[in-house]
């Protein structure tokens, strides 16, 4: 039976759980295989419920790199099971630290399926904790701008190439080839008696580090976290979602900060919630605000792998490890060149993309909590699409929420893929056709429009 969408008086709950694995776990992130030998911050879920007269939304929030859409489908099963929320009125989305377990196989290590259904158990515990903490509440929603924390990571330099993450001071840097979105969008929840019960941030920003690349850390998104904690009341639990954010990070190649490492993702953690609170402090509190959600699947199209490129990853892969490889001149790479250390794991992924369908389909969804309208998106988004998003869509304030419900990779613009760099290459994680990242926006806008219409 379909739960109808509508207005009515509004319950709010939030709640946390641990998804903290193992010391010695392999973390993901690198080309390279580390595991982990401390934890500086536990990994959580953090689940925000919703709820009014006729329907129930979750907005869930994990520390993890992303998850795939079959972790996604087994915790929604379990959370419908559990509470009766229907799947597209859950929202699950990952922060993408890099100090975190892997979560799908590829580069360098794999998954665990153990710890994932553990995860997805998990999941649905938090939902269900949540809904158990229902209180009237109201919602107030906002955008604020954060300023020093959001930097493109792609650059045209001097020799004509686009290049990623080219260094501090490269004195071979032209300009930066595109945007950023500084804009944190947020929705603060109160009990009636005005007592924070949750806010809900968003912003497009990579992570940020941590001084030990071996430590488990839920990076900038746990200090945020942290802080609205120890700003707005224990009982407060803050969620920080991420936004377009796939050729953004905050790497200032000007240096005008030194500061780097757990202190560097603390003070952006701090100045995101200092941005996020002032973004609803003073915004009027709704106290039946419309809520709705609705998702779509959309078909999505595997980049093409040519016979030339399949032929050149199967000689480098037949190369003795004790001998240099040959050189990586596969047609998807753009500019700027594959470094040699890793040419044979492009080698394993130009295979494992090959071999991958030349079609499949994602999961599209958006939620309206009130003022505010929250796009899910499967993948590392383009900061360009986002904004693109942003300026089409009519809702007073918008946060595109990526990595959500599913993972297809690095989704950059058709520019972008012209350009080439590092996130246009072929692997697991940027699989996708070129002209993907605008098919994603445009049916987003489409969705988005169907939700609101009369009837």
């Amino acid at each position: 039976m379909r739960e109808p969408d509508g207005v009515g008086s509004l319950h709010g709950g939030a709640a946390v759980v641990t998804i903290t694995p193992p010391l010695g776990t392999p973390l993901a992130g690198l080309f390279r295989e580390r595991r982990a030998t401390r934890i500086e911050q536990d990994l959580t879920v953090r689940a925000l419920v919703l709820r009014n007269d006729t329907t129930t939304v979750a907005l869930v929030v994990c520390d993890l790199i992303w998850l795939t859409g079959i972790t996604v489908a087994a915790a929604r099963k379990l959370i419908e099971h559990g509470t009766g929320i229907r799947p597209a009125h859950v929202m699950i989305s990952c922060t993408h630290t890099h100090t975190g377990p892997a979560t799908s196989d590829g580069l360098v290590i794999e998954a665990d399926p153990t710890y994932l259904d553990w995860v997805a158990a998990r999941i649905a515990e938090c939902v269900a904790a949540a809904v158990c903490r229902l209180v009237p509440v109201t919602v107030a929603s906002g955008a604020a701008e954060v300023a020093g924390v959001c930097f493109n990571r792609r650059f045209l330099m001097a020799d004509g190439t686009v290049a990623f993450n080219p260094g501090p001071r490269n004195p071979n840097i032209l300009h930066s080839v595109g945007p950023v979105d500084p804009v944190v969008t947020s929705v603060l929840v109160e009990d009636v008696a005005g007592n924070p019960v949750a806010l809900s941030a968003n912003l497009s920003l990579h992570y940020v580090g941590t001084d030990d690349e071996c430590a488990i850390s839920s990076d900038y998104y746990g200090w945020f976290a942290a802080n609205v904690r120890d700003w707005l009341g224990a009982g407060c639990v803050g969620l920080l979602t991420n936004g377009a954010s796939g050729d953004i990070n905050n790497v200032d190649v000007t240096a005008t900060l030194s500061i780097r490492g757990t202190a560097r993702a603390r003070l952006v953690a701090r100045a995101v919630a200092a941005a996020a609170i002032q973004a609803t402090a003073m915004q009027r509190r709704e106290r039946a605000p419309v809520l709705r959600g609705t998702s779509t699947r959309l078909t999505l199209h595997r980049r093409a792998i040519s016979p030339d490129d399949i032929a050149l990853a199967e000689k480098i892969l037949a190369t003795p490890a004790a001998e240099a490889p040959p050189p990586a001149a596969f047609s998807f790479v753009v500019g700027q060149p594959i470094p040699g250390y890793q040419i044979r794991q492009y080698a394993i992924e130009t295979l494992k993309v090959g071999a991958k369908p030349v079609s499949g389909t994602a999961e599209l969804q958006i939620m309206q909590v009130g003022r505010a309208a929250l796009v899910g998106l499967p993948g590392e988004i383009f900061v360009d699409l986002g904004l693109d998003l942003k300026r089409r869509l009519p809702a007073p304030v918008t946060a595109v929420v990526s990595l959500a419900n599913d993972h297809i990779g690095y989704v950059p613009t058709r520019a972008a893929y012209a350009q080439g760099g590092y996130e246009t290459w072929a692997t697991r994680s940027s699989w996708t056709a070129p002209g993907t990242g605008e098919a994603v926006v445009d049916a987003a806008v489409t969705l988005y429009e169907a939700m609101m219409a009369p009837g």
